[in-house]
């Protein structure tokens, strides 16, 4: 048994006009109420139970684990396992539909598949909003299962005076599990799985094994006449009392008799048949005679006619049946012979039909109509003959047909095996062949008379058609398939980004691994966009710029589409070509990354949030999130064997976590201050944790004690690290400038060396003959431990070194630098010779780094969230950053849209011009000695104005470049200005206060005091009668007389007190505004004050908006890194961009096509295509 959490809130989606919104979820466009209604929908009736099922013991287990728990905070999970075939999902049916289960849920018992199929996390989503609409009246759409299941627990919650089941039918991974038990604290769940890894730990598990007897022979002679005694415990030892065997074996008589068979024979044949092909037939179990074995059994020759089987299974060794089972090669003989006993009243060919479904994928339901398709291109049978042959398999119980959607066939994978294994691999080819030519044939033509394969509607095919490509040696025509950009979108707006990464991986051809892993490097810019289509514009403008791709995005943006933003340029954050995928989700920094042993999966720790998530490192696929009170993380290791991790935290706590299940297990509680390092022994039998005290403390893992205290830093502790062999630990306290080497054995400080005043970070060669330290500056010293000298040091041109690893056979180390310039480089050197052989990286800080067991791969931990893995294997250095590379923080476009000017966020302080059909630099201007908070060009082109927290306004001929200082702030840096629309003065806002700067004169007056405690967003009127502010303080815009300076009206704006950013129509008549922590955009009336839209979608703050110059559009940017265009006047959103970073600036161009942007990647230039 095991108890569901609960999650954190979700954002409600609503936009304050139409009584409706319109949200993507995948490739689904949903429309929902502006109020999500949790009432509860009337209970479903009870699911049907068969009249062949038998009463077994373990359903009444089942039964007293959900009714054992009556109400209050705790949920039960209760967990049904077996290997296939023994009946886990006909049991949770019992139970769901038990009288005594139904009074206790007082009928709220809910049943929901899921299946191997269900595997990527929008469709795990998907089915968790599924089990909210049927439980409740709530439509609202997640792509996010943990989002998901959070929104279901609080549904949940919401009604504590009921008890629900719900019933999760046929789980295999975790993750599938896990947004189930979120929160719903009155809430059992009652899951079936043959995975018990699957199941959270403490779940109580009933374990569905081979019936008894008696339960065996009621099934196996359900509506049968009487049968010899003797036949029947020959049949229940010849099927292994196995539940799909005996139900086979009961359709497979019951058939007979239809015929006019005689009973006792008819079971008679069946058993000799199964004896025939059965275990029996081993010799190795059966080196006797049936009738010598019957003989020494009963004491009387065998004369009854009946097999020795019988003797053998039934009275000899009641346990060898049991064995049988145990053994896979005999499991296999049973169903041979029990299948082979079905098949044979088959019509002409039909066991060769059921042999052929085969070739369809594992577990998966496939249409009938496709059966039907094979059959007729391997026979010539015909649709409503398939479908006849159909319903005769499902009579035989040799397949489920289920009526839904034109029929679905599924077969048992038992049965599935073992008809693969009997039509032999080549066959197996052939059958996919046969197939793909058959699907081929319904499909219109493609290019160069290939089909057009990314027209496919049948949801089995579009997820298996590259399987059945490979499967039948068609590996060519495969990766053309999978290369094909129109599969790609279709696979993408269907099924997910992971959809066609996982078709052209599994394609072993380098031009496939090639395309695969461009794919996996925007991946997680392809997640959640809002509307579904725009994904195929954020695709497209990642891949265009690269030559493998350019020709089939230019193919496909020529082509009539919906509403998007296209590249005029190419974007300046594309990846470095070592980058192997970004992971995506940490709601801060992220201050420690660990990779399990394996390699196989890493956890990242977070700064804001607190939490740490588990993703699997070839997938980049998000396996777990660890919630914890505890605040910031700030360190992370993982035991050896992977068993378990330990996290320390800001508030002085280590929590251990099982990554298998999600738990904590414990909490080790030291001193108050931050858990800065942590490091496990080896063998861990303990490990070490080194506090903001300047101490570090030994643990038992196993008890939670603290078995040592290590003093003698003379400040905090950063950096603890536990040499290969375990025998030493070394530890580094920034301030006291020296590294403390401990033995292990007596916890004793045996060295204590340091070079700088100030040391950072400690790593130890695999051997533990070096280590090497950062200091205060850009150097890394490498150490011989023996004698304690430094033997060499490397100097790191970018700055202070926040982080290092050294590879696993101790060939290199990386280091990675902190300044003020986000240079985010990854350098790796060679030990021996100092020399930097390679560099890898992108813009940003980075906080953490980790190297993977193997050392092809490292991990690095970003400030802005951001996880990203890195290819060690070349040596080669990252390609230089674009020309329009950099933190842009301001942009306009010139009155003739032949060029626009970007303002920079970094040590160079300029403003850079580009000719906007080019995208080539025309002048850069130089001056400011602060970054650019804000630039406006004049009306004429002529000249522009930039302020700059230098507490400056400069006044810059575009054509020459000279400047002059228009304004000096004195109470405060500038932070928005704006050009009146004629060109003769600008307003600046500085701190509180709107200055008015005539051109003319050079005069500069003050004219209104705000009461906002900062200015940041100023717009003037285009009469120049008036001009809005808004800024910190009480979220308000203010309308200003400009020749009285008189307050003419007051906007009340966002709830959280601040207004980031605000744009005016063309005409005057309303505004949008951005800003607080509610990360909406608000549309108001500027006459009447009041708001008349809010526009949801943003996941961050919102920095920027826009207004087209036709008043029709609007364009937004956040820090979630997307680009919005949405519909003034019905706030729909039309498209958006994705881009890698946040989006600080943004404006339209004149011509009302072209978009510019600016963010903390650098400047980005878009068209907009409104669509056909």
């Amino acid at each position: 048994m095991t108890s569901g959490s609960g999650g954190g809130d979700v954002r409600d989606n609503t936009f304050h006009g139409p009584s409706f919104i319109q949200t993507g979820a995948g490739s689904t466009q949903h429309n929902y109420l502006l109020q999500p209604s949790s009432r509860l929908r009337e209970p479903p009736p009870a699911p049907k139970v068969e009249d062949w099922l038998v009463d077994r013991a373990e359903a009444e287990q089942a039964m007293a684990a959900v009714c054992g728990q009556e109400g209050g905070a705790v949920g039960i999970t209760t967990a049904l396992e077996g290997a296939g075939g023994f009946g886990k999902s006909t049991l949770a049916t019992v139970v769901a539909a038990s009288a005594r289960v139904r009074r206790h849920f007082a009928d709220r018992v809910y049943v929901f598949g899921m299946g191997r199929d269900v595997r990527h996390r929008a469709d795990i989503a998907k089915k968790v909003c599924e089990a909210a609409r049927f439980i409740t009246e709530d439509t609202t759409p997640f792509d996010d299962p943990d989002l998901a299941g959070a929104h279901l627990g609080r549904l949940l919650d919401r009604h504590p005076d009921h008890r629900f089941l719900l019933v999760i039918d046929d789980i295999w991974e975790a993750e599938q599990l896990a947004p189930f038990l979120i929160g719903g604290r009155r809430c059992v769940r009652l899951v079936t799985t043959r995975r018990p890894e699957s199941l959270p730990r403490g779940a109580r598990r009933v374990r569905v094994d081979a019936m008894s007897e008696d339960q065996a022979r009621t099934v196996l002679t359900w509506e049968l006449p009487p049968l010899p005694r003797e036949t029947v415990r020959g049949l229940l030892a010849a099927t292994g009392r196995w539940p799909l065997l005996l139900r086979l074996t009961n359709r497979v008589i019951a058939a007979q008799l239809d015929a006019g068979a005689e009973p006792a024979m008819a079971a008679h044949g069946v058993l000799e048949q199964l004896e025939g092909k059965g275990p029996a037939a081993v010799d190795e179990l059966a080196p006797f005679s049936h009738a010598s074995v019957l003989s020494d059994v009963t004491g009387v020759p065998d004369s009854s006619g009946v097999s020795g089987l019988s003797g053998v299974y039934g009275r000899g060794d009641p346990g060898l049946g049991r064995r049988l089972l145990d053994d896979p090669e005999q499991r296999k003989r049973l169903v041979r012979a029990t299948v082979e006993a079905a098949t044979g009243l088959l019509p002409a060919q039909g066991r060769q039909r059921l042999a052929e479904l085969a070739v369809f994928a594992e577990d998966e339901a496939v249409p009938v109509p496709l059966a039907a398709m094979l059959w007729h291109a391997t026979s010539g049978l015909g649709e409503l003959p398939a479908r006849h042959l159909c319903k005769t398999l499902h009579d035989l119980s040799l397949l489920t047909m289920d009526k839904a959607d034109g029929g679905q066939l599924t077969l048992h994978d038992v049965i599935r095996d073992y008809l693969r294994h009997d039509l032999g691999p080549e066959r197996v080819t052939e059958l996919h062949r046969v197939l793909l030519d058959a699907v081929a044939a319904t499909l219109p033509p493609g290019p160069r008379r290939r089909a057009a394969w990314w027209e496919l509607t049948d949801g089995y095919l579009f997820d298996h058609t590259v399987d059945h490509m490979m499967a039948a040696g068609h590996s060519g025509e495969a990766e053309t398939v999978a290369s094909d950009l129109r599969w790609i979108e279709a696979r993408l707006s269907r099924r997910g980004p992971l959809a066609p990464w996982s078709d052209l991986v599994r394609i072993p051809a380098p031009g496939a691994r090639a395309r695969a892993q461009d794919l996996a490097r925007a991946m997680h810019l392809l997640e959640g966009t809002q509307p579904a289509h725009a994904v195929r514009a954020v695709l497209r403008s990642r891949l265009k710029p690269l030559a493998a791709w350019h020709d089939q995005v230019t193919a496909r943006e020529h082509r009539p589409g919906p509403p998007a933003l296209v590249n005029a340029w190419p974007p300046p954050d594309l990846p470095d070509p070592g980058l192997r995928r970004t992971l995506t989700g940490h709601l801060g920094e992220v201050d420690a990354v660990a990779i399990e042993p394996g390699g196989t999966w890493l956890a990242t720790g977070g700064g804001h949030d607190g939490s740490v998530r588990l993703w699997d490192s070839a997938t980049g696929r998000r396996l777990a999130t660890l919630e914890s009170p505890s605040g910031r993380v700030r360190a992370m290791a993982i035991a050896r064997d992977g068993a378990w991790l330990a996290v320390g935290h800001g508030d002085g706590t280590v929590r251990i976590w099982d990554p298998a299940t999600g738990r904590n297990t414990t909490t080790l509680t030291g001193p108050s201050r931050p858990a800065n390092a942590v490091a496990i022994a080896p063998d861990a039998d303990w490990l070490a944790v080194g506090h903001g005290d300047g101490t570090v403390r030994i643990w038992d893992p196993a008890t939670g004690r603290n078995t040592t205290t290590l003093t003698g830093h003379a400040g905090p502790v950063v950096t603890a690290e536990v040499a290969t062999n375990g025998a030493w630990l070394a530890t580094t306290a920034n301030h006291d400038g020296t590294v403390r080497v401990w033995n292990t054995a007596t916890w004793q400080c045996v060295a204590a060396f340091g070079r700088d005043p100030w040391v950072g970070s400690v790593t130890i060669a695999p051997d533990g003959t070096w280590l090497a330290t950062t200091g205060g500056t850009g150097t890394v010293h490498i150490w011989d431990t023996e004698s304690g000298r430094v033997t060499r040091t490397l100097t790191d041109p970018a700055g202070r070194v926040v982080a290092l690893v050294i590879a696993p056979d101790g060939a290199w180390l990386a280091t990675t630098t902190s300044n003020n310039q986000r240079d985010g480089t990854v350098r790796i050197w060679d030990p021996v010779t100092g020399e930097n052989t390679a560099r890898l990286g992108c813009p940003g800080w980075v906080h953490t780094m980790a190297v993977a067991p193997d050392g092809t791969w490292l991990a690095t931990g970003y400030g802005d969230g951001a996880v990203r893995l890195w290819d060690t294997g070349d040596d080669r250095d990252a390609p230089p950053p674009t020309e329009r590379a950099g933190w842009v923080n301001s942009v306009a476009i010139a009155p003739d849209d032949t060029w626009l000017a970007t303002g920079y966020v970094d040590d160079e302080n300029v403003v850079r011009l580009w000719d906007r059909a080019t995208g080539r630099s025309i002048r850069t201007l130089a001056g400011h000695t602060g970054r650019i908070h804000a630039l406006a060009i004049a009306p004429d082109g002529t000249w522009l104005a930039t302020a700059s927290a230098d507490h400056t306004v400069r006044i810059w001929d575009t054509r020459t470049g000279r400047n002059t200082v228009a304004h000096t702030a004195d109470g405060g840096a500038p932070y928005a200005l704006a050009i009146a629309p004629d060109g003769d003065w600008l307003a600046v806002a500085a701190h509180r206060h709107i200055w008015l700067h005539d051109r003319a004169t050079g005069r500069t007056v003050p004219v209104v005091e705000s009461p906002n405690t900062l200015v940041r967003a100023l717009a003037i009127a285009p009469d120049g009668t008036w001009l809005a502010t808004a800024g910190n303080g009480d979220g308000a815009v203010r309308i200003w007389d400009t020749a009285t300076g008189a307050n003419t009206a007051t906007l009340t704006s966002h709830r959280a007190g601040w207004v980031q950013a605000m744009a005016f129509a063309p005409n005057s008549t309303w505004l949008a505004t951005t800003g607080g922590d509610d990360d909406h955009v608000r549309v108001w009336d500027r006459v009447t004050g009041e708001a008349v839209a809010t526009l949801n979608g943003h996941s961050g703050h919102v920095r920027t908006v826009a207004v087209h110059p036709a008043g029709a559009l609007l364009a937004t940017g956040g820090d979630d890194g997307t680009v919005r265009i949405w519909d003034a006047a019905t706030g729909r959103p039309l498209t958006m961009m994705r881009v890698d970073g946040p989006v600080h600036a943004c404006t339209w161009a004149q011509d009302g096509r072209h978009l510019a942007v600016g963010g903390m990647r650098g400047a980005y230039l878009y068209e907009f295509r409104p669509g056909t």
